[in-house]
């Protein structure tokens, strides 16, 4: 399965040239960059399934692999909120990754509770579940306010 960027390099989130860029830096394979630089900039975690959903693969040894990686090579942490093997989020908090797509100081990089991080895992869903919409594209419209 590919994912294709529109083209837009003023309003892009997740470029062409950041996942290239990212190539350099890290070793992965064209959808596992993509995927990072699509967890990079929307919300900094993720879990298993969600991998599993944006590269079309079923959970198994490519998803365990990856992760097990990731988290060999310090880029990102593996945080169990509850019983072991119950819901384990994967934290992206390597700088070079983030320098490497030109966003260094991108909030998404700084630990957060558990709630907040719950929530970054519900906005990936959602950017994941309509792969149609790429978020974050266009500038935010200001509407007048209703007082």
């Amino acid at each position: 399965m590919t994912h294709e960027y529109p083209h837009n390099p003023t309003f892009d989130s997740v470029s062409v040239s950041r996942v290239t860029s990212l190539g350099d830096v890290v070793g992965f394979t064209q959808r596992q960059r993509e995927f990072l630089v699509t967890v990079i900039v929307h919300s900094g975690c993720f879990l298993e399934r969600q991998y599993c959903t944006f590269t079309g693969t079923a959970r198994g040894q490519n998803s365990r692999e990856f992760v097990a990686r990731l988290v060999a090579r310090g880029f990102a942490r593996a945080i169990e909120p509850g019983p072991v093997r119950r819901g384990r989020l994967y934290h992206v908090h390597h700088k070079p990754l983030y320098e490497a797509i030109g966003q260094p100081d991108n909030r998404n990089r700084r630990l957060q509770s558990i709630g907040r991080m719950v929530e970054r895992v519900m906005i990936l869903d959602a950017v994941l579940g309509d792969r149609r919409c790429w978020y974050f594209r266009r500038p935010l419209q200001t509407f007048p306010h209703p007082w």
